[in-house]
């Protein structure tokens, strides 16, 4: 019989909009594991964990479950006190607290028992804590006391996440809880999550996110769970491994029917002679293979700021300052740095979008930029089919068109259907088949592994391992930028940070390496 602690669920079907999600399969979440749910974009991982907030599946009455999927709402509080407010015991028996203190009658008894729970519940080192959780994930003094109205979606979805670890659910269930962190923010998150006591589900395409916080992986495959203790990376070579066993039994099934087919009389005898087990199906892989051409070499810098700097009108709280940045064919910049700092600045200025307010920028008249940025993926006309917006754009007919949209991941009939009821995943390929149809002499790529899978994650780093023109990243997935960096004499590494952009002395791993000790030392060595 399962514990209390812990979710069990047998014979569970879960279908979304008609479809079958899951059939006839088992749940289960342990108390204390630390799972990833993974599988392929759509096929119901955030229905999954949906269904378990809301408990549509039977979940213990002594489990309080907790999903962060969306951004708080904006308002006059701060963002401190929003993360407090999380914990409504807490502030119903502060509240409590400060009415019996000013009672003219006897309520010794109560106060004393408003005082032992409230220690309980740590109300001495709350704002301590909470502090210290919002540190983490990037905000400053200044900002931990800022009206949370004041914050962009992206920091508003950092306090949904502060106030899930500050008041600790016994199920903590995240959905690509990456998404809107830099490097040094998932960092730090790994770190706390490696500390956690009870249960956690997370939908994270971040694969060495995974590898560090997981002890088991749930995998959505075939509309069935399945189960393999370790971390991503082990997952995947029993998965292969698995796979590769199945196919050998198919391959076998195949071959007995034929056989059986050969001796077979009448229809009578071939019924008889074929075999009674359960038929095996072969287990499909999952590829996807991206391709950026690149045109002819140009003559060299291809795009170079010299002493650039860059203020917003009527803004002083921000400015970037004296930049020298050049990039040429092969060149490998990965640029890293807080949010907010001004990476996107600099790329702006790097693709001409931005002009320097001080030095120079020069690029080649003929050159060609492909770009890719959130708001690229926001602005596709909406009202288009994919197939009709490359059409627009570009030369080419709709056979070579179709083509490079399959090679980026976009399934056939999705070239017909309006980019309007495309997935975010779906949109961005669509972008990166533009791109592609463009041929670049330079990539600039802001946060381009957003919507994308890990498979996909993988083929876009091999893309620019191939790519041989010039490749500038801003990102945080650990892995891309590890693959786009690797090497100091072809890669250079940017921090910008306090309105500086300067070349980093090494390549990224050891960036990685100094960002890690950095936090140790903030956290005094608790955290990571």
């Amino acid at each position: 019989m399962p514990s209390a602690t812990d979710i069990k669920v047998h014979n569970l079907t879960i279908r979304a909009k008609g479809k079958v999600l899951l059939e006839n399969t088992t749940l289960t979440v342990a108390a204390g594991r630390r799972y990833g749910l993974v599988g392929a974009n759509g096929k119901g991982k955030s229905t999954i964990l949906r269904s378990i907030a809301q408990r549509d599946v039977p979940v213990p009455d002594t489990l309080d479950t907790l999903l962060v999927e969306q951004e708080i709402n904006g308002s006059d509080s701060s963002a401190l006190d929003t993360v407090l407010a999380a914990n409504t015991e807490l502030v119903r028996l502060r509240k409590e607290e400060a009415l019996l203190n000013k009672s003219d009658i006897d309520v010794d008894d109560r106060l004393r028992e408003v005082y032992q729970r409230l220690e309980e519940l740590g109300s001495a080192t709350a704002e301590s804590k909470a502090s210290t959780i919002l540190h983490g994930l990037g905000f400053t003094q200044s900002m931990q006391h800022c009206a949370t109205r004041e914050l962009s979606g992206g920091w508003r979805m950092r306090i949904s996440l502060a106030r899930a670890l500050f008041i600790q659910p016994t199920v903590l269930l995240l959905d690509e809880p990456t998404n809107h962190l830099d490097l040094s923010a998932v960092l730090w998150l790994e770190g706390y999550l490696l500390q956690w006591k009870s249960s956690l589900v997370v939908v994270s395409h971040d694969r060495e996110f995974l590898d560090s916080v997981t002890t088991d992986i749930i995998h959505l495959h075939d509309e069935r769970l399945h189960y393999y203790q370790g971390n991503y990376s082990q997952f995947e070579a029993m998965f292969q491994q698995r796979r590769r066993e199945a196919n050998k039994e198919y391959e076998k099934h195949q071959k007995r029917i034929k056989a059986a087919k050969k001796v077979a009389v009448d229809i009578k005898a071939r019924q008889n002679s074929l075999p009674t087990t359960p038929i095996p199906q072969r287990w499909s892989e999952y590829k996807v293979r991206f391709e950026f051409p690149t045109s002819v070499e140009m003559q060299q810098p291809l795009m170079q700021l010299e002493g650039a700097g860059f203020k917003y009108p009527g803004r002083a709280d921000f400015a970037l300052r004296d930049v020298s940045i050049r990039v040429d064919t092969g060149t490998r910049i990965a640029i890293v740095g807080p949010n907010g700092s001004g990476k996107s600045t600099l790329m702006n200025l790097l693709a001409g979008d931005l002009s320097p307010t001080e030095g120079t920028y020069r690029c080649h008249p003929k050159l060609r930029v492909g770009r890719y940025a959130q708001h690229f993926v926001d602005a596709l006309s909406i009202d288009q089919t994919p197939l009709d917006y490359l059409l627009s754009r570009f030369q080419g007919t709709p056979t070579e068109l179709r083509a490079m949209l399959g090679r980026f991941g976009l399934r056939g009939h999705h070239h017909l259907q309006p980019i309007a009821t495309l997935s975010g995943g779906q949109k961005a390929r669509v972008v990166f088949a533009s791109i592609a149809v463009s041929k670049p002499h330079i990539l600039l790529m802001d946060e381009p592994t957003n919507h994308l899978d890990m498979q996909s994650i993988d083929a876009l780093a091999d893309s620019l391992d191939a790519f041989a023109g010039g490749a500038v990243v801003i990102s945080h997935d650990a892995r891309l930028l590890s693959r786009v960096c690797d090497n100091t004499d072809v890669s250079e590494v940017w921090v910008v940070d306090e309105g500086k952009a300067s070349r980093y002395d090494g390549d990224f791993i050891d960036y990685k390496t100094d960002l890690l000790d950095e936090i140790s030392r903030k956290t005094g060595g608790t955290i990571v």
